[in-house]
């Protein structure tokens, strides 16, 4: 066998190439069969892996949409460019190269059992890719698009969403309507109804053509009332691919994505996760957005143009945001969303935004290279309430952003990285390499420098916080293969904050490290463990000071998963635990544990899954994020803290071919003798938060 894969990398024989492929044939066949339970599990897999170390909220449903329209339309490896394979956000930069080079070097694939000759990978890295990739013909073209093929090969799908909270929340304890004699002294309480009600039609053509449609209530704001009338937020998207000369072109509401995220990215990004190599973030231009995000996205107009090696991007959005105004300026952006009292109902629509953008990028085999600019313009003032943390954050109506971004690669070493400027001269910068000295080794190392004033409103790249300006630092991730079945990754990250930031009244630093050993010995069993410990600054009040002092605060944690399949049975447990220290205070600790249960019905479709958890948190900074399987396009990563426990149940039900429906009830019950959960209009009296939500999906 040895000698036979050596004549296969050499290229000397095709007939070799065919045998080795049959025996990987009947080999993997079996494998490929229960490689992942369904697409949809799959995806919230990956996403976990990318947010459970990391409290930031990520868009899950554009994440969700965007790898089931992979799914429906996989990637030919044999036509595969960079851009399409970086759709898979779990393949490496080196991996995506690999398979590259492999179809250059050696022709076409035969069979997608081939993936298992590429360097670099591995059995959990093909059972990924299955979903989404396939092998055909090396020639194909874009074909004609006839009116009558839109209807009848067009998929069609409609989603209805709605969730309701078992107990009563203080915001709906008085409803303002009702009160006979108007009063002013309730001006906080919720304006709607007690429940969360969306609705999401989308269509697509193949990858051509995409159309989508979204409407949402979020609970407590008003449907039938007199303040609004239907839903809070409508969006509407229209997206065509590969149209003679034009690329992309967008209609509605879209995102725009260019670069390493310094001057364009209102997606997320690639941050801090147990991908440790995967830093550098993936989809590039225009597309299409149907997500209930109501702030993250632009309205208007985009187009990007093919010409030879180069892509030419223009696109302009008018939109209304909300802010909190007064006399012709406001003081922030309000990004919840959220419209549910009257004080959030008064910030709806007041401001327009005006944006206008472009890039253009140069694309070589080895070597890319762009340009992109974007200016905003508001109708009135952004003028936000001065403190020392936010002395640099901008302030006027316009405001412009420039940079470049570049890629290359030299053997076995991968460049990128991008440098942005605004309009008052500061500057950002964010510079990696990716190294793959073997097959079985990944190295990267990237390092970020974003100036104090370098304040814009759509970067979003590799950081500690969420904002992409005051902070230096450098991370290295490595990933190791050293045995079968094994693989061991980690990170170190050192950063620097140059100016004050919220709840740091000085200059800062820390440090952040994490450590994962993953152990998949068969394709219905895996566990890994995982290390992290973190080190930073914060502000500790001392009554005998005017000025917070600042202490050193650490965190650790560590948590182990267990994963296996039984015929129709699914098992995950999870156990994790964590100490937390603040100065000179004692050490506090926090635990939980987790049992997952998974069955599938062999006669009905009917998928069952059910959790139980407890939990022993002793203060608020040893509280837990643990995923949790919910309806479709919606994800959870409740967190907990106290003492207590958590269940939940979610049916999933495909009446027929058409129909489909999904169910969930939640609860979490606190044993720490607390008399009300949560706090506002949302304290919930009694020591227990039930939540239930149903989603019906329809494909017509």
């Amino acid at each position: 066998m040895k000698i036979l894969f050596n004549r296969i990398s050499k290229g000397e024989d095709m007939k070799y190439r065919l045998l080795f492929i049959l025996w990987l044939s009947v080999s993997f066949h079996l494998k490929a069969q229960d490689a992942v339970s369904t697409t949809e599990q799959l995806i919230a897999d990956i996403y976990e892996q990318y947010t459970a170390e990391n409290e930031t909220e990520m868009d899950y449903e554009s994440f969700y949409e965007d790898l089931m329209d992979l799914a429906d339309e996989p990637v030919n490896l044999n036509r595969a460019t960079r851009e399409r394979l970086e759709k898979m956000p779990f393949l490496t930069e080196n991996q995506i190269e690999n398979i590259l080079s492999y179809v250059y070097r050696f022709g076409p694939m035969q069979s997608i059992y081939e993936l298992q000759l590429i360097d670099g990978l591995d059995f959990t890295d093909i059972r990924r890719m299955l979903p989404f990739v396939r092998v055909g013909d090396a020639t194909d073209e874009r074909k004609k698009i006839y009116w009558q093929d839109l209807w009848r090969y067009g998929k069609h799908e409609l989603y209805f969403r709605v969730d309701i909270g078992a107990e009563t929340k203080e915001g709906y304890r008085f409803l303002p309507q009702e009160d006979t004699i108007p009063s002013q002294s309730t001006p906080s309480t919720y304006l709607g109804e007690p429940f969360y009600h969306s609705l999401k039609y989308k269509y697509h053509y193949k990858d051509r053509i995409l159309l989508g449609f979204t409407a949402e209530k979020d609970a407590g704001e008003s449907f039938f009332g007199k303040s609004n009338i239907g839903y809070d937020f409508y969006s509407f998207s229209l997206q065509l691919n590969d149209f003679s000369k034009f690329k992309t072109i967008v209609v509605g509401d879209f995102r725009a994505n260019f670069g390493q995220g310094l001057v364009l990215r209102p997606e997320f990004g690639m941050g801090k996760s147990s991908y440790v190599l995967n830093i550098s973030p993936r989809t590039s231009g225009l597309k299409k957005y149907n997500s209930t995000d109501e702030y993250n996205f632009f309205r208007g107009v985009g187009a990007t143009v093919r010409f030879g090696n180069s892509e030419i991007t223009a696109f302009y959005s008018n939109k209304m945001i909300d802010g909190d105004t007064l006399n012709g300026s406001f003081t922030s952006i309000y990004r919840t969303g959220l419209h549910r009292t009257a004080n959030e109902f008064s910030k709806k629509n007041t401001v327009l935004q005006q944006v206008a953008g472009s890039n253009i990028t140069l694309l070589f085999q080895n070597f890319e290279v762009g340009l992109t600019a974007v200016h905003t313009n508001f109708n009135q003032s952004l003028e936000p309430q001065k403190s020392v943390y936010n002395f640099f954050y901008f302030s006027g109506k316009v405001q412009t952003v420039g940079g470049i971004h570049y890629r290359m690669r030299w053997k076995k070493l991968n460049f990128f990285g991008e440098t942005a400027m605004n309009d008052r001269g500061a500057p950002a910068t964010l510079n990696g390499i990716a190294f793959t000295p073997a097959s079985t080794v990944g190295l990267v190392v990237l390092y970020r420098y974003y100036s104090p004033e370098f304040d814009t409103f759509f970067a979003t790249s590799f950081s500690e916080t969420s904002r992409i300006n005051n902070e230096s630092g450098v991370y290295l991730g490595v990933e190791i293969r050293p045995f079968r079945y094994w693989k061991f990754s980690a990170y170190a990250d050192s950063y620097k904050f140059p100016w004050s930031k919220f709840s740091i009244s000085s200059p800062s630093d820390g440090m952040d490290y994490l450590f994962q050993a993953d152990y998949v010995p068969k394709s219905n069993l895996s566990m890994f463990w995982r290390l992290r410990y973190e080190k930073k600054l914060t502000d500790f009040p001392v009554a005998s000071s005017i000025m917070p002092v600042i202490v050193p605060v650490q965190k650790g944690s560590i948590r182990y998963t267990l994963s296996y399949t039984v015929g129709n049975f699914s098992f995950r447990t999870l156990i994790e635990s964590n100490l937390f220290k603040e100065f000179t205070l004692n050490w506090t600790y926090g635990a939980t544990a987790c049992q997952d249960f998974t069955y599938q019905l062999s006669n009905i479709p009917i998928r069952f899954n059910f959790r139980m958890q407890f939990f022993d948190a002793q203060s608020f900074e040893n509280r837990f994020y643990t995923y949790e399987k919910d309806v479709l396009y919606a994800f959870s990563i409740p967190m907990v803290y106290g003492i207590g426990s958590r269940y939940y149940v979610v049916l999933d039900y495909e009446l027929n071919k058409q129909l489909s429906c999904w169910f969930k009830l939640a609860q979490t019950v606190f044993a720490d003798d607390r008399e009300t959960v949560s706090s506002g209009n949302e304290t919930i009296r009694g020591n227990r938060k039930t939540d239930i939500r149903f989603l019906l999906k329809w494909i017509f």
